[in-house]
């Protein structure tokens, strides 16, 4: 039977309602944290909150909630404890986890990294063991692992600005062998919406399905030209980033969703708000957060004429279909 895997269990995939495709609700620490402690999202109770702000919209929408899939991926400040409390005291919310990898500059100084020390292999058993087995309490901070009984339903890869280092690309190959194994999708990050076709094009090299990769951030490139090119590969793209103002302005996420679907790709993208910081949260006092795709912009395309089987799409099933498990492992 299809399944998701979520961290109470695997569940069937029209039940995750809507799907905000990457966001953070828990991060204890790690580097992003010590590059800026904005990311710091230890308060379960602020989390509790502002999950209860998402349900509470996604409901509009579907009477089974929603699902935020945790982007946060190893030895980046996992905490599967407290998302699990947060994921039990909020009644509609379901949650995907993470494991994987973020774009090196994450992690600091990265010369004696355990993924430089490790073969692809032996990472490859790590990722599959957070999948099959459950998350290490310990985020893979070491050298003891402790398993959670909280299995993680995603990989995450990430790549720098302009390039694949070799750090990257290393994590790279292990998640293809982890996402190949387990049937688990991998979900990215590219900065700034750079590297996005390289990313889809080396997962696929590695032997990745296409429909098992979505790209992410890449609104960031408000280039539709661009992100057909992607699309073309076979691949989903997760566009997200939403109320970022300092970036551009809203009206470009809605003009690439409006023409991605005029030209056929919109069986193939996905939603996210990527609220991963204390200063995108309502709970911690800033006007948009978690909630913002059933929130604001499903309103929004409609009120613009988007048609409502689309939204819907993009909203729910889409995501549905891509965080679906290709096997059963």
């Amino acid at each position: 039977m299809a399944h998701a895997r979520t961290i109470r269990g695997d569940v069937d995939p029209a039940t995750l309602g809507v799907i905000n495709a990457h966001d953070h609700l828990i991060r204890v620490g790690a580097g992003e944290v010590y590059i800026d402690g904005d990311h710091q999202l230890a308060d379960v109770d602020k989390a509790v909150e502002e999950g209860g702000y998402f349900v509470a919209a996604a409901k509009n929408w579907s009477e089974a909630g929603g699902t935020v899939v945790d982007m946060c991926p190893a030895n980046c400040g996992r905490d599967l404890v407290k998302l699990a409390e947060v994921e039990s005291r909020v009644d509609g919310l379901q949650v995907i986890a993470t494991t994987g990898f973020h774009r090196e500059h994450v992690y600091l100084e990265t010369q004696s990294h355990w993924v430089n020390r490790y073969t692809v292999d032996q990472i490859t058993e790590l990722l599959i063991a957070d999948i099959t087995e459950g998350i290490d309490r310990h985020d893979y901070s070491g050298p003891i692992i402790e398993r959670t009984e909280y299995k993680a339903g995603c990989i995450k890869i990430g790549t720098a600005y302009g390039m694949i280092t070799p750090f990257e690309r290393k994590c790279m190959a292990a998640a293809a062998q982890a996402s190949m194994e387990t049937g688990a999708p991998i979900n990215t990050h590219t900065t700034y919406g750079t590297c996005g076709l390289e990313q889809a094009q080396l997962l696929k090299e590695f032997g990745v399905p296409a429909d098992q990769i979505a790209i992410g951030h890449i609104q960031r490139n408000a280039d539709v030209f661009y992100l057909a090119q992607i699309l073309d590969e076979g691949v989903y793209l997760e566009i997200d980033g939403t109320y970022r103002i300092k970036y551009q302005p809203e009206s470009n996420r809605m003009k690439e969703l409006k023409e991605l679907g005029e030209r056929g790709y919109g069986d193939r993208i996905l939603l996210g708000t990527d609220s991963g910081k204390r200063s995108y949260q309502k709970a911690y006092g800033a006007v948009t957060g978690v909630d913002f795709n059933p929130a604001v912009d499903g309103p929004r395309m409609l009120a613009e004429g988007f048609d409502a089987s689309y939204v819907e799409k993009l909203l729910m099933t889409n995501g549905q279909r891509f965080f679906t498990m290709r096997k059963d492992s």
